[in-house]
């Protein structure tokens, strides 16, 4: 839909139900998708440091799939509620990508601060604190013990390479919307949906290519080269 947008120069539907779906959807999904991240920096330490932790179907559940599901749960409905359940008046720019902003962002700021703490600093501040201690255990750890030092490095180098993506595509996103919520600037709210807006987007499709890079053996099979061996043969005449 951003692509078609950004393509005509107006939204698919010209309709204020269109453009309150989209914003649910898309702030929804956005916030699902970075505190999941969030919970995997957590997760992580937890697979690297105690192997054993997930061996039970009850621990799994608690440790791994209820967090996720909690997650997602949260957003999807805080979402619906403030953006389709609202108390202000939604003025939607049908040239604007996802119409503009909904009117809770502007128009009700306890409202607004409070998602942007819960569904952005907070989220973001433990992938960084999570990765930035996650590289001080594993270089401690080297230091103390060498025995399966290497796998554990290699796991950490992988979530620490998916952190500093997502703080390059979503710092510049929360830092500018500190800005707007302060100053009402009209340069910052252009600069939310012209540009910073589209960062995310470029965590969710680089992210499954950088895994790739980190499967066990990926390079191994992927750039492989086939030696042929040429012997000579002896003619019979």
């Amino acid at each position: 839909m951003a692509m078609f947008q950004n393509r005509r120069r107006r939204v698919i539907l010209e309709t204020p139900s269109f453009c309150a779906w989209w914003n649910w959807w898309a702030y929804s999904s956005t916030t699902a998708l970075v505190w999941i991240a969030a919970c995997g920096s957590i997760e992580r330490h937890l697979l690297i440091f105690h192997n054993g932790i997930m061996a039970t179907r009850k621990r799994r559940f608690f440790l791994h799939i209820l967090p996720m599901l909690t997650a997602i749960v949260c957003s999807y409905t805080f979402y619906f509620v403030v953006i389709v359940f609202h108390s202000c008046d939604d003025y939607w720019d049908y040239t604007a990508l996802l119409c503009l902003l909904p009117c809770y962002i502007y128009s009700e700021s306890t409202v607004a601060l409070y998602d942007f703490v819960m569904h952005t600093m907070m989220p973001l501040s433990i992938v960084t604190v999570a990765n930035v201690a996650l590289v001080i255990r594993v270089l401690w750890q080297k230091r103390n013990q060498q025995r399966d030092w290497q796998r554990k490095w290699k796991l950490a180098a992988h979530l620490i390479l998916i952190a500093i993506f997502f703080m390059i595509t979503w710092y510049p996103l929360a830092i500018n919307s500190i800005i707007y919520m302060y100053t009402s600037s009209s340069v910052s709210t252009d600069l939310q949906v012209k540009y910073f807006f589209f960062l995310p987007s470029l965590m969710e499709m680089t992210l499954p290519i950088v895994s790739v890079f980190f499967l066990p053996d990926f390079k191994k099979v992927v750039f492989r080269f086939r030696q042929n061996t040429i012997i000579p043969q002896n003619l019979n005449y």
